[in-house]
């Protein structure tokens, strides 16, 4: 009995070595890991110079916001408001916090980042972007970000934040009347909460101040420019079906009908508007002669683009001669999160390249539209604003 006794306790003893220098190599790891990178290495990866103006467009370089927003991002960022938003993340108050699409959560964390301008209250964001840059001195960086174990950072792994945004509700008196963060949601609440937010018309050089394309969206977006170099003007086509047609959500968010001739029919329609935009842009040069137009089509529905590519070859000959230009993106994957949050900024850029954009305009509640959508697409609202587009040249297409 006592050998036993002594046998189970030497087996305790190196169980409990075991487990103690197993615990010391991984806090040898992640010691070395955080030492061994340099900080400022880490948020280059991600960030980009304010003071570098390469890839900003010329009508922001002198723009009042962008020296407004220099100059508050230079006040103490202890006292800054710090925009939170992740695809899928859990802080440690047990909240998990889903985000909205790329539209909504940047025209809400836009419309935020203009009243903390005008209450003179640094910015933060924590939030993933993928394909997007970062403004250095906006990057919300903890204790937690530079933790690494074999180059990955632990906070990505486990989708942890020390702070809790989950009631959505904003209050801008608090913002910078104390030395400390005031956190909100990216998507804050519009009805729910006790003073719901009101969204704020935003400068677009905002975005551009923010935001920029890493090399590799860059790249993707030179690609698709260089397709359409022969056309002197171009002009974007975004169809929103809808999450119920294109991704088959029962969420019944019907914007154009599929089958019997409803998707194709709409297809034709946005085909229709553009030409009318075309003609009238033309029209507009009145000394110059029509020239070569090219359509570059959008979509959240994979069927949608392969019918535009074939009714746009059907329709030769017409009164408006246009080529069709799309990407080879499978709007599928704007569910997969990451990937699809980088492929579906590709094509916002691409729109906001274009002379004029053609969207349709959510059916209304009596034509039978039972959705929750308030108005037009968030995304392609948000190519006219990143492109500062003229609202003439912007069309509204009705599709029943």
């Amino acid at each position: 009995s006592d050998n036993g006794s002594r046998r189970r306790s030497n087996a305790d003893r190196l169980r409990s070595t075991f487990v103690a220098l197993a615990a010391l190599l991984v806090t040898l790891v992640l010691v070395s890991s955080f030492l061994g990178t340099d900080q400022q290495d880490q948020l280059l990866l991600r960030t980009f110079d304010p003071s570098d103006t390469t890839g900003l467009p010329a009508e922001c370089a002198e723009s009042g916001v962008l020296s407004k927003f220099n100059q508050v991002q230079g006040f103490s960022h202890d006292r800054a408001l710090v925009i939170a938003c992740h695809r899928v993340w859990c802080n440690g108050y047990g909240h998990c916090e889903p985000c909205s699409g790329i539209g909504d959560r940047t025209r809400f964390a836009l419309s935020l980042a203009t009243d903390a301008l005008e209450r003179g209250v640094p910015i933060e964001i924590d939030a993933p972007q993928p394909g997007l840059l970062l403004r250095s001195d906006a990057v919300y960086w903890s204790w937690y970000d530079r933790v690494q174990l074999f180059g990955v950072k632990l906070s990505d792994v486990l989708h942890w934040r020390d702070y809790d945004v989950s009631s959505r509700n904003v209050n801008r008196d608090e913002w910078g009347m104390s030395m400390k963060r005031t956190y909100v949601h990216m998507t804050p609440s519009k009805k729910k909460a006790k003073k719901p937010y009101h969204l704020r018309t935003y400068d677009p050089c905002l975005f551009h101040a923010f935001f920029r394309p890493d090399s590799e969206l860059q790249r993707d977006i030179d690609a698709n420019m260089n397709q359409m170099a022969t056309a002197k003007k171009r002009i974007g086509i975004h169809l929103r079906v809808g999450d119920a047609v294109a991704f088959d959500i029962d969420n019944q968010d019907v914007r154009a009908v599929s089958g019997s001739g409803g998707l194709e029919k709409a297809v034709r329609t946005m085909l229709d508007c553009a030409d009318d935009l075309a003609k009238k842009m033309n029209s507009d040069d009145e000394d110059e002669e029509q020239e070569p137009i090219t359509y570059f089509f959008a979509t959240d529905s994979a069927e949608a683009k392969a019918l535009a590519v074939r009714i746009i070859d059907d329709r030769r000959g017409g009164e408006v001669s246009a080529e069709i230009s799309t990407t080879k993106i499978n709007p599928a994957s704007y569910l997969e999160g990451i990937s699809g949050d980088r492929e579906a900024w590709l094509e916002a850029y691409i729109l906001s390249k274009m002379n004029g954009l053609v969207m349709n305009k959510t059916p209304s509640k009596d034509n039978g539209y039972k959705g929750t959508a308030g108005g037009e697409s968030t995304f392609a609202k948000l190519a006219t604003t990143m492109g500062n587009m003229p609202d003439d040249h912007v069309m509204k297409c009705e599709l029943r």
